[in-house]
């Protein structure tokens, strides 16, 4: 006997189903609602656009995860899907139909098969999801679009394309929820062009990978100060001309004074500059739980900033990677009481900075008290090493690690 399972009876049927269109769509309103998420896999998979179309219309869930089950972006898909909103939310007649999320991001088909087995034992909305949930304005009737994006500098991509032209023009029933934003584009007239169509509000992770100027800087703020669920803020390739103008660096803190304070639940930044943040860092942050300025050369900046930020994030604070930040001897003694306070820090890694043997002992004093601190990874001290950066005899050694809170 062959050890292949068979079939199932109510597989079968459905492939039967669908091998009728017309039927298929006129026996939508009688099928039960245990039935769909197998039947619009099936027509998925088929490319069976006008079932998909009059699924969406009939739609028996309030959720619906297409981006789960689909590798690529499928513009043909998109649209089949979006002409079945509007059929749903124009019609005149009674519908059986209780969507109210389209999920666009893509989690994969084994996240839609839990998803879909999930449903035959409750009977609430996203249930198993593990998705965080998604707060914006407006009537609870909107529909709302959840999609990660990508912002490049080249032309959209026409999946993107028609998604944000069907939402601009509903905006009043559509609400684009992005929980992950990665901004490629220099341009500020382009991206507010997206932008402005985005509930910013839902945003929670923002990667900015733009040779971005002081001008785009000051104008993204406001869009900034609305990501009031931003939680992790990374941002690389910032440029800023050498010196800023006094006139620039006013108006440039002006517009970010006002705008970071708004951001009380982020945890997590990383950059490749501060020159933007020198007179804010004691401002801003209030739950920051990992902090990377690893390259960001601070040997110029007033280290009062940094010390303050430490002091109001000690609660807090799990990470803090400052290697290669160039560091002196006056800028670490000024922030070890405050860093001697994050009783909550794992990871220390100062690596790359260039202090005395004085200084590395009285650092690894200061963080000696700290229970949680597991990794600790430090430089080898200028001690060690001649005038012509050679390590001396019997002294050489490249850096000092610590790990699970032992020397």
């Amino acid at each position: 006997m062959s050890s292949m399972t068979p079939p199932r009876l109510l597989h079968l049927a459905q492939k039967s189903l669908l091998d009728n269109e017309a039927l298929a769509i006129l026996s939508l309103d009688q099928l039960p609602r245990e039935m769909f998420p197998a039947l619009l896999v099936e027509a998925f998979n088929r490319w069976l656009l006008d079932i998909l179309r009059a699924m969406v219309r009939v739609w028996p869930f309030e959720v619906l995860p297409l981006g789960a089950l689909m590798k690529n972006p499928q513009v043909d898909i998109l649209k089949a899907v979006l002409d079945g909103l509007d059929m749903k939310y124009t019609q005149k007649s009674d519908c059986r139909g209780k969507l109210h999320v389209l999920d666009l991001r893509d989690a994969g088909l084994n996240f839609w098969n839990v998803w879909a087995e999930s449903l035959d034992d409750a009977c609430s909305s996203e249930p198993n999801m593990r998705r965080q949930p998604v707060e914006h304005k407006g009537a609870k009737s909107a529909l709302k679009v959840i999609a990660n994006l990508y912002l490049a500098e080249v032309t959209p991509d026409e999946f993107l394309t028609h998604l944000l032209q069907w939402v601009k023009e509903r905006a009043s029933l559509v609400h684009l929820c992005c929980h992950q934003l990665n901004i490629s584009v220099n341009s500020i007239h382009r991206m507010s062009n997206i932008l402005d169509i985005l509930e910013l509000g839902c945003i929670q992770e923002v990667q900015v990978n733009s040779d971005w100027r002081l001008p785009t800087l000051a104008k993204f703020a406001p869009y900034l100060g609305q990501m009031s669920s931003l939680h992790k803020l990374s941002a690389f390739h910032l440029s800023f001309p050498t010196p800023i103008s006094l006139e620039g660096k006013v108006y440039f803190n002006t517009q970010y004074n006002s705008e970071l304070p708004k951001l009380p639940h982020l945890q997590s930044l990383h950059m490749n500059s501060v020159d933007f943040l020198e007179d804010n860092l004691d401002q801003v942050f209030s739950e920051l739980k990992h902090l990377h300025l690893s390259g960001v050369k601070l040997t110029h900046i007033s280290s009062e900033p940094l010390r303050v930020l430490l002091e109001r994030v000690a609660a807090t604070l799990m990470t803090l990677d400052l290697m290669d930040c160039d560091i002196t001897d006056s800028q670490l003694n000024a922030i070890l009481p405050a860093l001697s306070q994050c009783y909550q820090l794992t990871s220390l890694s100062f690596y790359g900075n260039r202090i005395s043997m004085a200084m590395m002992e009285k650092l690894m004093e200061h963080t000696g008290n700290l229970s949680a601190l597991r990794v600790e990874l430090y430089p080898a001290p200028l001690d060690c090493y001649d005038t012509h950066g050679v390590a001396k005899r019997g002294r050489f050694f490249p850096s000092l690690y610590r790990a699970d809170g032992h020397p």
